[in-house]
Formats: C-alpha cells, sequence, structure tokens
C-alpha cells in the first residue's frame, strides 16, 4: 500500500511467503490467504495471529527469518479465532506450551462452543459471486480438515487501552464486528497496528485493493464492525497491518477512512 513496507527480512525463504520489516523489531509474514506480525525485541517474541494449521512450515521459516525458532515465541496474541488466524498457535500451544492470549468475549469462538466464521453453507450460498470458490478450493487444504479446530486454554487479554504483558507490550484496542471478541494491538514504541480483520487492504473475493470490510460472508456483524472501526482513529501508529493484503503506510485514521468509504465488495 502507500508508501510501501520498511524492508525485506535476510534469508532465502519458501515459495508463498514474503517477510517484510515494519519496524525497528516488528516483520510482517505475507502471505496469498493471510498474514501474521512478529515482534522479535529485545525482551522476547511475540506473534500476532499465526495462519492456517496446514501453514505451519511457512510459520516456522518466517520465525527463521527474523532468527527465531518456534520454541522461543514467548505469546500468541489472536485478534480473533478464526481458522485463518489461529492454527499456528494451536500448534504451538499443543507442541510447546506456548501462552495463546485472546479477549474475553472471543473465547467461545477459541473454544469452538460457537462458530463465528464463514462455512460450507455460506460458499455454497455464495457460490457465484466473483472469488468465492476459488477462495473455498485454496484454503481446503490449509484447513488440513480442521475448519472446528480451536484452543481449549487461553488468557484473557486485559481491558481496553492496556498493555499486554507480553513481549513489546501491545496495547489492546476492541473492534468487535467481525467476530464478537476481535481485537487490534497497538505496538506504540515501534509504531505499528495489527488490525487483524477489522478492515483488509485486499482478499480474493474483493475485485479492488485498498482498505475495506471483509465481504458479509465473513462478518458476524457488519454493522457493528463499521461501527467500531473508528476506535482505530486514535492510533499514533504509522504502519497499519491487516490481517489480508499490503500494510498501509501512514495514519490510521486514513486507513480507517477509507475502509469506511469504500465498504465493503458485497
Amino acid at each position: 500500500m502507500r508508501g510501501g513496507a520498511v524492508g525485506e527480512s535476510n534469508g532465502l525463504l519458501p515459495r508463498g511467503i514474503r517477510v517484510d520489516r515494519i519496524g525497528e523489531h516488528v516483520h510482517l509474514a505475507h502471505t496469498e490467504h493471510v498474514n501474521w506480525l512478529i515482534y522479535a525485541g529485545p525482551d522476547g517474541v511475540t506473534l500476532v495471529d499465526s495462519g492456517y494449521l496446514g501453514q505451519r512450515k511457512l510459520l516456522v521459516a518466517s520465525l527463521a527469518a527474523v532468527g527465531c525458532r518456534p520454541d522461543d515465541v514467548d505469546a500468541v496474541l489472536l485478534t480473533h479465532a478464526h481458522a485463518d488466524h489461529l492454527g499456528g498457535a494451536a500448534w504451538l500451544a499443543e507442541t510447546y506450551g506456548t501462552p495463546v492470549h485472546a479477549d474475553a468475549a472471543e473465547l467461545p469462538n477459541l473454544h469452538r462452543d460457537v462458530l463465528e466464521q464463514a462455512g460450507a453453507g455460506d460458499v455454497v450460498a455464495n457460490a457465484l459471486r466473483p472469488g468465492v470458490l476459488s477462495w473455498a478450493l485454496g484454503i481446503a487444504p490449509l484447513l488440513r480438515g480442521r475448519a472446528d479446530l480451536g484452543v481449549p486454554v487461553a488468557t484473557v487479554l486485559p481491558e481496553n487501552g492496556v498493555g499486554v504483558a507480553v513481549p513489546g507490550r501491545p496495547r489492546v484496542l476492541r473492534v468487535a464486528g467481525h467476530t464478537s471478541g476481535h481485537v487490534a494491538y497497538e505496538f506504540s514504541d515501534e509504531g505499528v497496528l495489527a488490525a487483524g480483520d477489522a478492515l483488509v487492504t485486499r482478499h480474493p473475493t474483493s475485485p479492488e485493493p485498498g482498505p475495506q470490510l471483509p465481504p458479509s460472508i465473513y462478518q458476524h456483524d457488519v454493522e457493528w464492525a463499521r461501527e467500531s472501526l473508528d476506535l482505530l482513529r486514535d492510533s499514533h501508529a504509522r504502519t497499519l497491518v491487516p490481517g489480508h493484503g499490503e500494510a498501509w503506510i501512514g495514519p490510521a485514521s486514513a486507513a480507517v477512512d477509507a475502509a469506511l468509504a469504500a465498504g465493503a465488495a458485497w
């Protein structure tokens, strides 16, 4: 997006992933289907989101690109509990006992007591919309048959505006609507805002790039999502990292204005 990335990490990476340095200690792992963020600083390593279960090799490669191993990760912070954001977190928690953090309102999704994400019925109902079938076929192998994958134990995030006691100490910003407990994380010292799917800058089912709301099939409550997006305006970050698409370089308020003006593709 506008201004481009700060810089790319060195090292060989497998096909299908790019790792960009977007802050002194923050890197964006960008894949065709979803993004995640790596904070690797003197105080430790924090992941924000973690890709699909079937992207585990890409997750490990992204950590290696910034000089880390999976067992170096001190915590995973989830923006929300959709399958494309928690797959790696579930693997890290099971394999290394890595703590996973999520909003209290997101725990039913995380534990799979409810499932506020697009399912097979939604895909069938929207199959004639551009990009939906190709999207569904593309992610099917990444799910590994575990669209219902959850994380049984999680640490509840502090209240809105408070820093999380993990490396990087990002502030919690509650921007619900995409799911009931969706949050964003502001790494104030790094000038980076991890927005999750509160807004995206590209999506395979949308014909246009740029800040926008995810299509309605992926939203739990579209109007709630629009209203919550205003809460990102006060962020002082100069780089906004969406869950899908390129990083936005510039004021978060400008990304919010652009996303609200664009709305959703459908």
